[in-house]
């Protein structure tokens, strides 16, 4: 970038509004360097600043927020963004138009598209998704960049939270993203070019002494407030994006985005602050007096093991040979009773045992291992409509994340995810409907999260029908006669999340209701005419014998 496109007030109200942001989450950071030691200890980099390789955690004594942490990446990722299934669809806001077939064909289309550019073997997001769901689970943040990749279809990161501050709009939603971050001078050069350097760092490429070493940069992302739709350039567009060379003020790259690049959710948040709590955080108490426990039975059990002992008198005794075979003389009295004896140990390690199991127990429930045992648990002993309530139970507890999950991280990754394959043309264009009506696509989940909520009613509908059939069968076939199963099926097929091409419209349920009671028809009068032409022939016949009788009685 030129000098003359360089602005100094610019440069200077990022780095200003760099330092407010660092100072705002200094309070975090003691925290997150404890999560860091008792839950993801062997990790490199973070907020602790551990070097790649090494031994790391050894003083860490209890595994059950370790493994935690691993199993709520496996569950979240299992009721959240199942790659096996359809996680989400699309919609839109007016019923009437989202009932139109041209629409919802379009709306599968789009779906599909999204599902097969976003899970293709080059992108690699399901990596992505999971280091993102880790970050949730020790940091309680997760920042995760979605941009395009040069031609090649969507780009997914996972940024850390040690790089990254965010700062919220009126709604309570992060509309600001700062990440400060370090490159080599060879590494700047390969992203930004030569040309876009400051002198210092394009001087460093071509000194093999220094073309490895670090600068740092930040890059900012935010709503452009002076937004000129006559201008083709970031200018014109409604986010901002900028690098800086922070040692140098100097701006590297400047541009902009059409939506929102960086999705970033929040596990949970109090009413003042910006940045989310984390299982860990909420637990970190229990998990550190975890460690205290088993650092104390461990050590009750090596008492156990290989006791202190005990002696009256230690004239005669050099020395204590205590391996299997050792030889010990003069460890018996002239009696030959023992002149050494273990010393009690004074504690049941059973109980310890019991203290550590009640303790696990709030932490493994943090971490989300009661949706393992819903995963894990055999239903193929159970009725469709009870696997819908222990469904709609466990969505009760989950509610309230899923709405900010979805809120902050799906829906924001969904929508930029469609804004980039649209503008390459890798989906179809709208349908005219759609474009007369100026409506725009909104996402909807329909992944496991948004089953368990939702799943309520349709457990209703089938204890009901359940009800109507029992009656039924007590001698009440009328009993069903209330169920409107032709409004209600396709509602449910939604709930279940069953793909509306697989469901009829009211057009071609019509078509076919009708191409049947005209087949009933036709078999009614088939069914009719050898009965008319049997009574026809008997008629005849009775008519032939009573046209002789007639004619013998004239004779």
């Amino acid at each position: 970038m030129a000098d003359k496109d360089q602005d100094k007030d610019l440069v200077e109200a990022d780095l200003q509004r760099q330092q407010e942001m660092e100072t705002d989450r200094s309070g975090w950071e003691t925290i997150y360097r404890d999560v860091e030691a008792f839950v993801d200890p062997v990790a490199a980099g973070g907020f602790s600043g551990q070097a790649a390789g090494g031994l790391r955690g050894q003083g860490l004594f209890d595994a059950t927020a370790v493994r935690g942490l691993a199993r709520f990446d496996a569950a979240l990722g299992a009721v959240t963004t199942p790659k096996n299934q359809r996680w989400h669809g699309l919609t839109v806001l007016n019923k009437d138009l989202a009932k139109v077939p041209a629409v919802q064909r379009w709306l599968e289309h789009a779906t599909d598209r999204l599902f097969q550019c976003r899970y293709a073997p080059h992108v690699g997001a399901g990596v992505q998704f999971s280091q993102d769901r880790r970050q949730l689970g020790l940091y309680g943040t997760g920042p995760m960049l979605i941009d395009d990749w040069r031609g090649r279809g969507l780009f997914y990161r996972a940024l850390h939270m040690s790089e990254c501050y965010i700062d919220e709009d009126f709604r309570g939603r992060v509309d600001t993203i700062h990440r400060k971050f370090s490159m080599s001078a060879r590494q700047a050069k390969q992203d930004f070019g030569e040309d876009a350097l400051p002198s210092k760092i394009r001087e460093a490429c071509y000194d093999k002494k220094k073309q490895n070493t670090k600068f740092e940069f930040l890059h900012v992302v935010r709503p452009n407030e002076t937004v000129d739709r006559e201008k083709f350039d970031w200018r014109g567009k409604p986010i901002v994006s900028r690098y800086v060379a922070i040692d140098e003020k100097y701006i590297v790259r400047q541009g902009g985005y059409h939506s929102m690049p960086i999705a970033v959710s929040r596990n949970v948040t109090s009413p003042q602050d910006k940045y989310g709590l984390s299982p860990s955080m909420e637990m970190l108490g229990s998990v550190k007096g975890l460690n205290h426990m088993v650092r104390t039975i461990l050590r009750a059990g090596h008492k156990a093991v290989d006791p202190a002992l005990a002696f009256y008198d230690d004239g005669d005794i050099s020395k204590l040979v205590t391996k299997p075979g050792g030889l010990n003389p003069g460890l018996v009295d002239e009696a030959g009773r023992l002149l050494v004896a273990a010393v009690p140990g004074g504690g049941d390690v059973r109980f310890g045992f019991e203290l550590l199991e009640s303790e696990r127990g709030p932490v493994r429930d943090a971490f989300l291992e009661d949706f393992f045992r819903i995963l894990t648990d055999p239903s193929d002993r159970m009725t469709a409509t009870q696997v819908l309530e222990m469904v709609a139970k466990q969505g009760v507890l989950i509610q309230p994340f899923a709405d900010r999950y979805e809120t902050e991280k799906l829906g924001v990754m969904v929508e930029r995810e469609l804004d980039i394959l649209m503008r390459e043309q890798q989906i179809n264009p709208m349908p005219d409907e759609m474009l007369e009506a100026g409506a725009a696509p909104l996402v909807v989940m329909t992944n496991p999260l948004a089953k368990m909520a939702r799943s309520q009613e349709a457990a209703a509908f089938t204890r009901w029908v359940e009800i109507g059939v029992q009656a039924a069968g007590a001698g009440r076939p009328d009993a069903l006669d209330r169920i409107n199963f032709d409004a209600a099926m396709p509602d449910v097929g939604d709930v279940l999340g069953v793909r509306p091409s697989w469901i009829m419209t009211d057009e071609e349920l019509m078509e076919i209701r009708r191409q049947k009671e005209a087949q009933e028809q036709a078999a009614q009068a088939a069914a009719v005419v050898p009965e008319a032409a049997g009574a026809a022939l008997d008629l005849a016949k009775a008519n032939e014998i009573s046209g002789g009788a007639m004619m013998g009685m004239a004779a």
